[in-house]
């Protein structure tokens, strides 16, 4: 026994033969068969084990996907890859992992590509996933199809569902769906799928056209292969209204109900507006010299044809003098459909006023008012303020006067001198009440008339008598006169006493004589 010991511690020593023959590593080997959305695996002669399953897509630079496949059981012998392109090549291989060592498959034909066989209509089914889309699910993976030449988005919460948005015009139509698959020989087939507005309309895609006028309507865009569609609006502000109760001047949030053929669907937004009447007032005026009245009709584009039913419009009349509004008048309205009449009394004649129609609608102030400059009529003069007469000089008669307000366009007096109701003489003058009559009869009365006058109307006449003076000229010289006379005679008569005595002293003869030549003055 020692020898062959001997010979194999030599072997041993020289290398020639191991310590002990370590056991071979397990091996596995398997087949690849297409099946529908990828190809199956068949383990062939390959002990239990997590076995790893990698595949890649054919001339792409991806790293790949990696599929654990576990075989605790040795009776199953078959792994499915699924979710894989369509007619796509693939490379793959199988490894396991064994004591840390990744061992290897063998492929029975020594192939490591397979080509995944082609996608059918039925291998596509419809799904639901994204409101409004048309989506479409499959065990094929269609990242890669184009669906009608769109690019389709991915399910969020699917991978193998992808959808597409139908366009506006294609609601309530049958669409075709088309999917293309470049790498098949089939490229593509389609799909026809009713696109019903209760499952693709979305509300918010319904263009509106807002009420610009009453009664109000909205106008709304469905589309145009819907003809069954139609929206039922509520509005409120306080309370609900319909659309053909609605009010100018009020802000509105009106919902609605979007029905085919009568039945509701689907709730629209709700949407914001209000309606300002574009109120036109047209004003008349009739006018006296203390009285203004307006008369009024209302036309408006956005709200005539419900002007006479607007129960909240009504209107503040007021008129005041130009350039001041301390003395403002308000009228009552009489109110008319549409429009109205207000009267303003007790007015300054020939005086102008800005007079104002502002329209209100349930006490509160719409639109801007309408002003108009009215001037009233001329009315009569007041009566003088002033009357003066004098009698300067003893045969002339001068008037002075003033009246405060004419009332009227022009300022004139005219001024009458009469004597014996014949007229004498006859002045006007503009702007100024001054008169001055010259060479009168002395002491003689007369009667002066002076009267206002504004282009227009005549005011009171006021008459007063008055008397011109005795011509104190021709007195002076008659009484100068009278005393030269008076001392003449004076002389003479103490000469004719002289004279008589003297003739008392001489014959009678010479008195016969004397008073036959006499010369006998008539002194007063």
């Amino acid at each position: 026994m020692a020898g062959p010991c001997i010979i194999k511690i030599l072997l041993l020593c020289a290398g020639i033969i191991g310590v002990a023959d370590s056991p071979p590593p397990p091996q596995c080997s398997y087949t690849v068969t297409p099946i529908k959305f990828g190809f199956q695996i068949k383990f062939i002669n390959s002990p239990p084990d997590n076995y790893t399953i990698n595949v890649k897509e054919e001339g792409k630079n991806e790293t790949g996907i990696k599929y654990p496949a576990q075989r605790s059981n040795p009776n199953i012998t078959t792994h499915n890859i699924r979710h894989l392109k369509p007619c796509t090549v693939y490379k793959y291989d199988v490894t396991f992992d064994h004591a840390g060592t990744e061992i290897l498959c063998d492929h029975s034909d020594n192939k490591t590509t397979v080509k995944t066989m082609e996608m059918t209509k039925d291998d596509i089914k419809l799904s639901s996933c994204i409101p409004g889309y048309l989506c479409y699910k499959s065990d094929w993976n269609i990242s890669f199809v184009q669906i009608n030449n769109i690019e389709a988005v991915q399910c969020p919460n699917d991978n193998k569902t992808f959808c597409i948005k139908p366009g506006y015009h294609d609601i309530c139509t049958n669409l075709t769906t088309t999917f293309t698959q470049e790498k098949c020989v089939k490229s593509s087939f389609n799909h026809i799928q009713h696109i019903s507005a209760a499952e693709f309309l979305n509300p918010s895609e319904i263009n509106l056209t807002l009420p610009t006028k009453l009664p109000a309507k909205i106008e709304a865009n469905f589309p145009p292969n819907c003809t069954d569609l139609t929206i039922d609006y509520i509005c409120s502000d306080s309370y609900n209204k319909n659309l053909s109760e609605l009010e100018p001047f009020t802000d509105y949030t009106c919902t609605g109900q979007i029905k085919e053929n009568d039945v509701t669907i689907k709730n629209k937004t709700a949407i914001k507006f209000k309606i300002d009447c574009d109120l036109n007032i047209i004003t008349q005026s009739i006018l006296t010299d203390t009285s203004i009245e307006l008369n009024w009709t209302t036309t408006s584009q956005k709200c005539q044809e419900v002007l006479p039913e607007l129960k909240g419009l009504s209107y503040d009349c007021s008129c005041h003098p130009v350039g001041s509004t301390s003395d403002k008048k308000h009228a009552k309205l009489n109110k008319q459909r549409p429009g109205g009449t207000c009267h303003f009394s007790g007015l300054k004649p020939y005086t102008d006023y800005t007079c104002e129609v502002q329209p209100t609608y349930n006490n509160k102030k719409v639109a801007k008012p309408t002003r108009d400059r009215e001037k009233t009529k001329p009315g009569v003069p007041e009566d003088f303020s002033m009357f003066k007469i004098s009698v300067p000089e003893h045969n002339v008669i001068k008037v002075t006067c003033r009246v405060e307000d004419f009332r009227g366009p022009k300022e004139q007096y005219n001024a009458t001198l009469s004597y014996n109701n014949d007229v004498i003489e006859e002045k006007k003058s503009r702007n100024k009440c001054e008169f001055t009559f010259k060479d009168l009869s002395y002491s003689t009365t007369y009667d002066v008339e002076v009267v206002a006058f504004n282009g227009h109307l005549s005011s009171k006449t006021k008459t007063e008598r008055v008397s011109t003076s005795y011509n104190d000229k021709a007195l002076i010289g008659f009484l100068v006169f009278l005393v030269i006379l008076t001392s003449v005679a004076g002389l003479w008569g103490v000469h004719k006493i002289y004279m008589m005595k003297r003739r008392n002293s001489e014959n009678v003869y010479d008195d016969v004589m004397l008073e036959s030549t006499a010369i006998y003055a008539n002194v007063p």
